[in-house]
């Protein structure tokens, strides 16, 4: 199994590639440690059976990173590895047809026998999130978006991570006045001043995730 590893910690994304390589027949590991370099590696080499997605990265979440593939016409199987539990986002990213959740407690071991059922045709949860999951209604995910439009959210996500407003346009493919439209809504709703004091309130509310 080919596989593409987006995590951006370096000691973790070697340690990944270097353990599944030592222990684990049949897994070529590709690392990339931003979006860029695995854009890169996805618009050039076709035979990537697998990309394992960390959540959190600095430069765009994970969620916004499928829909720039979908976007660009990039197809290609998903599971989500994160040391977060983040309910709202892993629904969202198996809306957009991810494959499983493959926490980063797990051992090498229990990693490598997830990715094989995944490579022969499994979705593979963890039960504690599997029954969360189950068991989350549609208000509770409403009221966690609060008044945020799917669009707002995810564009507030981006300003979170850092992103411009012409960065913010590039990613989603939309025009920069666009997305100042966007922003202007979102201020008024969280009544925020600007792009840093939106991302506060966003967080103290829990609309958002802190990011680390």
């Amino acid at each position: 199994m080919k596989i593409l590893s987006l995590d951006d910690h370096p000691i973790f994304s070697q340690g990944l590639k270097e353990s599944l390589s030592a222990n684990s027949i049949g897994f070529e590991v590709t690392s990339a440690l931003n979006i860029k370099q695995a854009l890169d590696y996805l618009q050039t080499n076709i035979d990537f059976d697998l990309l394992i997605l960390d959540l959190s990265m600095p430069d765009m979440d994970g969620i916004s990173f499928m829909k720039s593939l979908i976007s660009r016409n990039i197809h290609i199987p998903i599971v989500i590895m994160s040391a977060k539990e983040d309910l709202v986002s892993l629904s969202e990213c198996f809306k957009l047809g991810a494959l499983g959740f493959l926490p980063k407690t797990w051992t090498v071991s229990q990693l490598s026998k997830a990715l094989t059922k995944i490579g022969n045709g499994e979705i593979i949860i963890p039960e504690n999130i599997a029954n969360s999951l189950a068991i989350m209604s549609k208000n509770s995910l409403e009221n966690t978006q609060s008044s945020l439009s799917e669009r707002q959210l995810e564009i507030l996500k981006m300003v979170q991570a850092g992103l411009t407003n012409a960065g913010i346009a590039a990613v989603l493919y939309i025009s920069e006045a666009t997305v100042k439209s966007h922003l202007q809504r979102v201020f008024k709703i969280l009544g925020a001043k600007n792009r840093m004091d939106c991302v506060r309130k966003a967080e103290y509310l829990k609309i958002v995730p802190v990011l680390r």
